[in-house]
């Protein structure tokens, strides 16, 4: 049995995979926001913990905070109180970029200073955007408070399948949790090195002639700075009017319509999976470009599957007719609550149901939004053979396969 847990994350992701019938293997992708773990994700990993289970694999997908807060707030409390076991965790930090040199020279003391300002602006930046209320002590900077600081503070096995190295595709040789088989689609080196690029350009825009070191005040300063600098710089907001009389009409003819891919930066990081149970197939894309998610698709000769997260909380740069015709499948997954870029686009869903208008399909959305609100069309039920499933955003969408 495969049980997938899509939590409300507002404009985030946040999913557990339970798989097995008797020791479950858990893997938990991405904790959405604070509200999302404390709300929905903590309860069901005390239920985990209570049935002498664990997290066998936990990955963050990427650092934008719509995908790690949830993670940060989760690992401070086990940290604090250890109440459940995890294997595993997949997660790539400063400390995993490889293609510069970090010299070996101590910081001064006005290079630290300036780090550790920019730690305390990411810290109430991101709490901020978490919470309705927030306390000061949330505010103010705490060394060691970044999920990379708390990894190494709990001594957690990060990275273990990758000799500590970054989660970097570089070849299609599959990874094994016991009888669960996982290919790695995202990121590849060259994701990972323009990710590193775009951190040192940051550093060069704001005048900061560092010499790039090991100091951990880097790696929290790095993912503060990532969080607060998301590059939303290449959305595009559908043209398609969610209320026309012609919407329906339009949308049909965009199927084919390509659009410019996704070219942000901290998106091409993501890592995005096949896991492989029995004979059980699940892609979690995050939010990763179509271009690599089609070349190691092919590469690994893996089509057909049983369920599809699809990347970007459905943007219609991250899912283009090629991929979509790649993606044939009986379940697809939008996790957004709209409010941010009006996701998920409604150009991706007519392309997924048009590449496989024949076999009998769920869209399942974890909160009602305009675009949900087109699909609920009983002509295109029809057409295109689907049915809709729509969270009310107060409790996860359980899928069982």
């Amino acid at each position: 049995m495969v049980q997938i847990k899509m939590y409300p994350a507002k404009n985030g992701d946040c999913f557990l995979i339970s798989l097995g019938e008797i020791e479950k293997k858990h893997i938990l992708i991405d904790c959405g926001y604070i509200d999302t773990y404390e709300n929905f994700l903590k309860r069901d990993l005390v239920k985990i913990a209570e049935c002498n289970e664990k997290i066998n694999l936990m990955i963050v997908t990427h650092i934008d905070s719509d995908h790690i807060s949830g993670a940060i707030k989760f690992i401070e409390d086990n940290n604090k109180n250890k109440f459940i076991e995890i294997d595993e965790v997949w997660f790539n930090a400063y400390r995993h970029l490889q293609s510069f040199k970090k010299d070996e020279d101590e910081l001064q003391e006005i290079e630290k200073d300036l780090l550790e300002r920019e730690i305390a602006l990411g810290k109430s930046h991101l709490n901020r955007y978490n919470r309705d209320e927030i306390t000061k002590d949330e505010i103010s900077a705490k060394q060691g408070s970044t999920l990379g600081a708390l990894l190494l503070q709990g001594n957690y096995n990060w990275n273990g399948k990758f000799n500590g190295g970054p989660v970097v595709s570089k070849d299609n040789k599959p990874i094994y949790i016991d009888e669960i088989k996982i290919n790695l689609l995202s990121p590849d080196e060259d994701k990972l090195n323009k990710l590193e690029a775009k951190w040192v350009k940051e550093l060069k825009k704001k005048k900061w002639n560092f010499t790039i070191n090991k100091n951990e005040l880097f790696d929290d300063a790095y993912e503060y700075m990532q969080m607060m600098y998301e590059d939303d710089s290449n959305i595009t907001v559908s043209d398609i009017s969610r209320q026309s009389q012609e919407g329906t009409k339009i949308l049909e003819e965009s199927i084919e319509i390509e659009f410019p891919i996704d070219e942000s930066v901290n998106n091409g990081s993501s890592i995005a999976i096949l896991i492989k149970s029995n004979e059980t197939k699940l892609l979690f894309l995050a939010d990763a470009h179509p271009n690599i998610i089609i070349d190691k698709l092919r590469e690994i000769g893996e089509e057909n599957f049983d369920l599809v997260k699809v990347s970007h909380h459905g943007s219609l740069k991250n899912t283009n007719y090629e991929l979509a015709s790649n993606l044939q499948s009986t379940k697809y997954l939008f996790s957004t609550n709209g409010f941010k870029h009006l996701h998920p686009d409604p150009q991706t869903i007519i392309k997924l149901l048009a590449a496989n208008p024949m076999c009998e399909k769920q869209l399942y959305f974890n909160y009602k939004t305009e675009t949900s609100n087109i699909f609920e069309s009983t002509e295109l039920q029809n057409k295109y053979n689907y049915k809709i499933i729509t969270g009310n955003g107060e409790m996860p969408i359980v899928i069982e396969l």
